[in-house]
């Protein structure tokens, strides 16, 4: 799926476009790095967190989490 882009709403409800880098496991925790389509430049980490049937992303902002992910990255 790398390559593949996915479209959000920001929290000024404008349509924002990314672009998928590489998807990760570890520790039986799913990641998806993007970059923005205006700044493939910059790679933001997210966690896939799936509560009450629902899938939702949530940005990795933890040092220690983002240390481990980027040891096993190819791209960041």
């Amino acid at each position: 799926m790398q390559g593949k882009v996915y479209s959000f709403r920001n929290e000024n409800g404008e349509l924002v476009k990314f672009t998928v880098k590489e998807y990760l496991e570890l520790n039986k925790n799913e990641y998806i790095l993007m970059s923005p389509e205006n700044d493939k430049s910059h790679i933001d980490v997210y966690k896939f967190n799936y509560s009450h049937g629902n899938e939702a992303l949530e940005l990795v902002e933890d040092e220690q989490e983002l240390s481990k992910i980027k040891s096993l990255s190819k791209v960041i």
